[in-house]
C-alpha cells in the first residue's frame, strides 16, 4: 500500500516525515485496510490541514458547520480492477485531519498533539474499514478498535513524535 501524504498548513512543523509514514502504514496493516479491495496496487491519501480548510470541506461535502477533527472519504465501493495499475494505483480513501483541532482537543483531554494526530489517523482508517460512530454501540466498537490500534503502535514504535 502506498501512502500519499500532504501537509497544507505551516503552523505545525513536521519533525519526522519518515516516521509518520511508517506509522500510517502500520495503522493500515493493523486495521487490515489492504484487504478491503482485491488489488495490491492501492494507496491512501492523508492530508493535514488547519481548521479553516477542514471547515470548508466539512461544510461543502458533509453539510456540517464548523471544524472537525478528521474527515474520511471512502472510495472503496468505486473499485474497478480494470482501472488499476502500478502506475495508477487505486485510492481507497482520503483522510483530512485538522492539526488545530488536534491541538485544541489534546489540551482538553490532556493528550499531546502527536497522540491526537495518531488517534485521528487510526479513526479515519477504521472508518475506511467499515467502522462507524453514529450510535452508542458503534461508538463503543470504534473506541475499542482505536485502543487496539494505539496499543499495537506503542508496542511497535513507543512514543511517536512527528510534529
Amino acid at each position: 500500500m502506498n501512502i500519499c501524504f500532504a501537509k497544507r498548513t505551516r503552523k505545525y512543523p513536521l519533525k519526522n516525515r519518515g516516521l509518520l509514514l511508517k506509522v500510517i502504514k502500520k495503522i493500515t496493516t493493523i486495521c487490515d485496510l489492504p484487504s478491503t479491495v482485491p488489488s495490491s496496487e492501492i494507496e491512501l491519501a492523508v492530508i493535514l490541514v488547519d481548521d479553516k480548510q477542514i471547515t470548508e470541506i466539512n461544510e461543502s461535502y458533509l453539510n456540517h458547520q464548523g471544524p472537525t477533527d478528521v474527515i474520511s472519504f471512502d472510495y472503496i465501493e468505486d473499485f474497478d480492477e480494470s482501472q488499476v495499475s502500478k502506475e495508477d494505483p487505486f485510492t481507497v480513501g482520503e483522510l483530512y485531519i485538522s492539526l488545530e483541532t488536534a491541538e485544541r482537543q489534546g489540551l482538553e483531554y490532556n493528550k499531546s498533539l502527536n497522540d491526537e494526530l495518531i488517534l485521528y489517523i487510526a479513526h479515519g482508517v477504521l472508518h475506511l474499514c467499515g467502522y462507524d460512530d453514529h450510535c452508542d454501540e458503534d461508538i463503543k466498537e470504534m473506541r475499542q478498535a482505536e485502543e487496539r490500534v494505539i496499543k499495537s503502535l506503542k508496542q511497535n514504535f513507543g512514543p511517536v513524535e512527528v510534529i
